[in-house]
């Protein structure tokens, strides 16, 4: 497993400073440390690395974003957040599926039903800013990417909202649902998807409806289940310390360059429109359920989602159910 250790001695070494933030020497420039819980250049990186370079162009000489790259490479998707809150690193690109060990109420946050500007505007985003402030010491930037649907990819077909006898590979996002739909689940982060997935180890497995070819997945994989369920998201979150330290200009760097990715945030439904026409092309089948079932499956997954939700915190819960809903 990453060493986290390392991490910190080797990111120190190559940025001159305690607690992750550096002002260089006469030019005032503080540098922070990012991650991504992706691999980098694969979809769900490439926002957050395109906020990299609009952050360090708005912000040169005033600000600089030190990018160490994604996982596994640096370290487990899981350890992210943890360590962008004991700040061994200051800005991370993170989905909630892999930070509910330290948010535990952001299982919720996939149930979302609208994109980061409508949060903005009825006080969503507020209150999951309160909440990662609390439990990630973490500001809240913005989200690099909406609208992120997910798929069930299987080895063989089935023709019914049941998955019962079926192993498939899970992240906390959608344990809840496959387990409510009789699949045995089993957690084990990307890296690791290919090799069960050609040894039989698990028959499937959950993921956004975009990104399997950034894995060479699409070479173990025969099915995709329909429809897509959940909108989860890609969040850019700040150590909150280095957050309060950089000042006032700098920080408002940082947020006209979010405003400028968020612009481009909800492409995700293009982009998921366009994966569908790659997977067959490459032999990946859509396994359309019959409407029945289709309902069943699509009812089933928000069921569940919320009814895991709620046994983090179900006040905390209830008060994101009624901001992230249309309902």
């Amino acid at each position: 497993m990453f060493c986290i250790r390392t991490l910190a001695f080797a990111a120190l070494a190559a940025v001159p400073a305690a607690a992750g933030w550096a002002a260089t020497a006469g030019a005032q420039e503080i540098t922070l440390r990012a991650v991504s819980s992706f691999g980098e250049g694969t979809k769900d990186s490439l926002g957050f690395e395109a906020l990299v370079a609009e952050i360090n162009k708005r912000g040169a000489g005033r600000i600089k974003i030190n990018y160490l790259g994604g996982a596994p490479k640096v370290m487990s998707p899981f350890e992210v957040v943890k360590n962008l809150k004991s700040g061994v690193v200051d800005f991370a690109n993170a989905n909630s599926a892999f930070f509910t060990n330290v948010v535990p109420e952001a299982d919720a946050f996939k149930l979302s039903e609208f994109g980061i500007a409508d949060l903005r505007k009825n006080g969503a985003w507020a209150y999951m800013n309160e909440l990662l402030k609390e439990k990630a010491n973490a500001y809240f930037l913005g989200n690099t990417l909406d609208f992120i649907a997910f798929n069930i990819y299987l080895n063989k077909p089935i023709e019914k909202a049941d998955l019962k006898g079926l192993k498939i590979r899970v992240t906390p996002i959608y344990r809840a649902m496959v387990e409510a739909l009789g699949g045995t689940a089993i957690s084990s982060p990307p890296s690791e998807v290919y090799t069960l997935m050609e040894r039989g180890t698990v028959d499937g497995y959950g993921w956004p409806t975009s990104g399997i070819f950034d894995y060479s997945w699409e070479k173990v994989t025969k099915y995709r289940v329909e429809p897509a369920f959940y909108s989860a998201a890609l969040h850019a979150l700040v150590n909150l310390d280095a957050w309060n330290k950089l000042g006032a200009e700098r920080q408002k760097i940082m947020q006209e360059a979010m405003a400028v990715i968020e612009a481009k945030a909800g492409e995700r439904i293009r982009l998921d429109g366009e994966e569908r026409k790659r997977q067959e092309a490459a032999g990946i089948k859509a396994v359309q359920l019959p409407p029945a079932e289709a309902k069943k499956w699509s009812d089933t997954a928000k069921a569940a989602g919320w009814a895991a939700a709620m046994k983090t915190s179900p006040e905390r819960v209830a008060k994101l159910k009624a901001l992230l809903t249309k309902n």
